[in-house]
C-alpha cells in the first residue's frame, strides 16, 4: 500500500433527492444482519440464521439553512411517511477511483427545529433508516 492511496474525505459529496448537500461534513450508512438464534441438539454454542437486514445511518452538517426542517418536519407533523434517496460519493485525487453508494427509501428519525449554542458554530446531525442500497461505483485496486 502507498500512503497516498488512503482516502481523505474532504472531497466527498452527498445528495438528497438530487439536491447536493454542500454543507455535509459526515455521512455514514451501516448494513446489519438480522439473525435469529438456532438451537441445535448436541451443540454447546449457539447457532444463528440470517433472516434479513437493517439499514441505518446518519448525516452531519453545518447549519446554513432551514433545508432539513422544510424537507422533513411537515411530513412528521402530518403523520405521513416520507422517503428519500441519498447518494454518497467518496473521492480523493490520489485514490484508485471513486466510490458512490445510493441509499433508497431513506426515512429520517427526527429533525431539529431549534439547536444552537452561543459561541459555537451551528451544526445538525440526523439519524435515518433505509431499506435498500446500490453500489453505483466502487474502488477496485
Amino acid at each position: 500500500m502507498e500512503a497516498k492511496r488512503a482516502i481523505y474525505g474532504t472531497r466527498s459529496e452527498v445528495w438528497l433527492d438530487g439536491d447536493k448537500i454542500a454543507e455535509a461534513t459526515a455521512c455514514k450508512a451501516t448494513l446489519t444482519a438480522d439473525k435469529v438464534e438456532v438451537k441445535m441438539a448436541m451443540h454447546q454454542s449457539k447457532g444463528y440464521k440470517q433472516v434479513g437486514y437493517t439499514g441505518k445511518g446518519s448525516i452531519k452538517l453545518h447549519k446554513v439553512s432551514s433545508y432539513f426542517i422544510k424537507k422533513i418536519a411537515p411530513s412528521i407533523k402530518e403523520g405521513k411517511q416520507c422517503e428519500f434517496t441519498i447518494i454518497s460519493k467518496l473521492a480523493d485525487p490520489d485514490a484508485y477511483g471513486v466510490e458512490r453508494v445510493a441509499l433508497y427509501k431513506v426515512q429520517f428519525d427526527s429533525v431539529d427545529l431549534i439547536n444552537w449554542e452561543v459561541g459555537k458554530l451551528g451544526e445538525e446531525s440526523y439519524n435515518f433508516t433505509f431499506e435498500d442500497y446500490d453500489m453505483l461505483d466502487e474502488i477496485d485496486v
